[in-house]
């Protein structure tokens, strides 16, 4: 039986290991969309500073053109609409992976504390 355990307790902690690092996934995601949210943010609050008359321009691959105002407005509204679409997703799944996380930390603990490892908490 003590084998049985030990093959268990290992698969609960490659599970782990596999959540851990879609966490990590997930937040490295997050932080990069929550740093293109904040330079779309600055560029539009800079648009609505500037003047109607003021020239915009937009950086295509390796050019810059002259691109209507408005436009440009309209498309950096779309990408930050989008962005916040994707990190609301994104807080999502971070939520549930932190609660699977939580979950296997006291499946391990159990496994760990009823095969003779860390004992078992009692009341007493």
């Amino acid at each position: 039986m003590g084998e049985e355990v030990s093959e268990a307790l290992k698969a609960e902690i490659r599970r782990y290991s596999s959540v851990l690092e879609r966490l990590r996934a997930v937040s490295l995601s997050k932080q990069q969309l929550q740093a293109q949210l904040l330079e779309i943010k600055e560029a539009l609050e800079e648009l609505e500073k500037a003047q109607e008359e003021d020239k915009v321009y937009k950086i295509i691959g390796r050019i810059m053109i002259s691109t209507p105002r408005d436009r440009v407005k309209k498309e950096l509204q779309e990408k930050k609409d989008a962005i916040e679409t994707r990190l609301m997703t994104l807080q999502k799944q971070e939520a549930l992976l932190k609660k699977q996380l939580e979950d296997l930390e006291r499946r391990i603990a159990r496994k760990m504390g009823g095969a003779g490892g860390a004992p078992s908490k009692t009341a007493g």
